[in-house]
């Protein structure tokens, strides 16, 4: 128990950690200063692109010029800023062609791709609850819903990776087929995929947790009546019940069933039990069959009939 409480804490920190660098993504491009401006999706040689800049790197928000390690010339800010070199400085005979062909891929790859990072985000956020509340709470179902929301995280935020991979690295084949030099944000496509595997790590351990978490649940103890059959007599058979007394009774002591004239009677034995109830259990001697028994002159049973030759 002890382990499985120091793995879950452990990989509550990969969640954490997940959920920090999925914000930064998110934060790409928020400022053109400081140390976001190096958290870009990919920087490209566009010269002769009509009026862009020599050297343009794209984010989330914008777009921007860079020259001499600073950031000029940005575009207008947006969320889900689009990447398509045609939308951004028009359509230009220097212009690729498959920027010009496949202007909707690119588009909707970026667009797509900002939307499930930020879903991704959202299910990381929620799963941050339950993800530390099942270490401690002995309930099935905080487990259940942490590995439910850990599974969701996963599936956006791998689907962002993919979106965003597949998008630039795409364009950056194609600036290179062109003659130009392009290249990957090292620190977003680490950030992003770095993400991936942390998610993917809790979605394992969170499945594995809430199959093997057992919730702590109290049973009641249940009355329990052991019933007793006595041998048949001649008048047929007859049903004998243990009484059962719950310990606290009203002085008189335990309960016993009343005597049937002309029948033998059990002996009676008291039993008490260990969390101050008593069980009366009726031993019942072995009955003569009544073939053997001689009538006797007041109705009843006199005992066993001799038989002489």
């Amino acid at each position: 128990m002890i382990f499985k409480r120091f793995v879950n804490l452990l990989v509550f920190l990969f969640l954490l950690g997940a959920g920090l660098l999925t914000f930064f993504l998110i934060l790409s491009g928020g400022r053109e200063s400081g140390t976001l401006k190096n958290f870009y999706w990919l920087q490209a040689d566009t010269n002769g692109f009509n009026s862009a800049p020599s050297t343009t790197r794209w984010y989330n928000y914008n777009w921007c010029g860079y020259e001499d390690g600073q950031l000029a010339n940005c575009s207008s800010r947006a969320p889900a800023k689009p990447f398509s070199p045609r939308d951004n400085f028009g359509n230009s005979v220097n212009l690729p062609s498959s920027f010009r062909n496949n202007r909707d891929t690119y588009y909707y790859l970026s667009r797509v791709g900002w939307a499930m990072l930020l879903i991704s985000l959202f299910f990381i956020v929620l799963a941050l609850v339950p993800g530390f509340l099942a270490t401690f709470l002995p309930f099935k179902a905080v487990p259940v819903l942490y590995c439910v929301l850990s599974w969701l995280a996963f599936f956006f935020i791998i689907l962002a990776a993919c979106l965003y991979t597949g998008c630039y690295v795409k364009a950056r084949k194609t600036f290179r087929n062109s003659g130009r030099s392009a290249r990957l944000g090292p620190k977003n496509f680490a950030f992003i995929w770095t993400s991936v595997f942390l998610m993917l790590v809790n979605a394992i351990w969170s499945t594995i947790f809430s199959a093997t978490h057992k919730a702590h649940s109290t049973y009641s103890d249940h009355d329990m009546y052991a019933q007793y059959e006595s041998p048949s007599v001649d008048t047929g058979a007859q049903m004998e019940k243990s009484t059962y007394n719950s310990g606290a009774t009203d002085g008189a002591g335990p309960i016993t069933a009343a005597p049937v004239v002309g029948q033998p009677q059990p002996t009676t034995t008291t039993t008490p039990a260990g969390n101050g109830k008593f069980f009366q259990k009726l031993k019942t001697r072995k009955q003569v069959p009544s073939a053997e028994l001689e009538p006797a002159g007041d109705g009843g049973l006199a005992g066993p009939v001799t038989v002489r030759d």
